[in-house]
């Protein structure tokens, strides 16, 4: 369903503030606090606020974020512990895995994919099996308490 005016100005708000009756307010509404619980109601709406946080989350936090490790990994007076921090968290999230440190859910794998995983998580597991050998043993039975 697509969204009105007001309720495109609600869900813009609301995605910036969090406050519903002020974004009520904001969008126009002459009695705020009953509209802001009906438009939080439609899927409509929540959907577009979560597409505007997303699209602000890629466009301002992430960026700033990236440019605070890199401050930080620069920064010859910045504690040698945050700045080691800084690093790690650069190189798990790009180099610590083949996709950049976004696993997969199985569910998203294709079959090919799922079984190159099968096959390693099976070499894991026999890697980390123990060999039991009975034959080690001496082969003459225990004495028993009888005897």
């Amino acid at each position: 369903m697509a969204l009105n005016r007001q309720q495109k100005t609600f869900s813009n708000h609301y995605a910036a503030t969090g406050d519903a009756v002020y974004s009520a307010t904001k969008a126009g509404y002459r009695s705020p606090a009953p509209r802001a619980s009906q438009n939080l109601a439609l899927p409509s709406v929540q959907a577009e606020i979560i597409r505007v946080q997303t699209a602000k989350l890629f466009s301002e936090a992430l960026p700033a974020a990236v440019k605070c490790l890199v401050d930080i990994i620069g920064n010859e007076k910045a504690p040698a512990g945050a700045r080691v921090q800084a690093a790690k968290v650069v190189l798990d999230r790009t180099l610590g895995s083949e996709d950049g440190g976004k696993a997969k859910e199985p569910h998203e794998m294709s079959p090919d994919e799922l079984a190159k995983e099968i096959e390693k998580l099976t070499r894991v597991a026999s890697d980390r099996a123990k060999l039991v050998d009975n034959h080690s043993q001496q082969d003459t039975p225990e004495p028993s308490i009888f005897e």
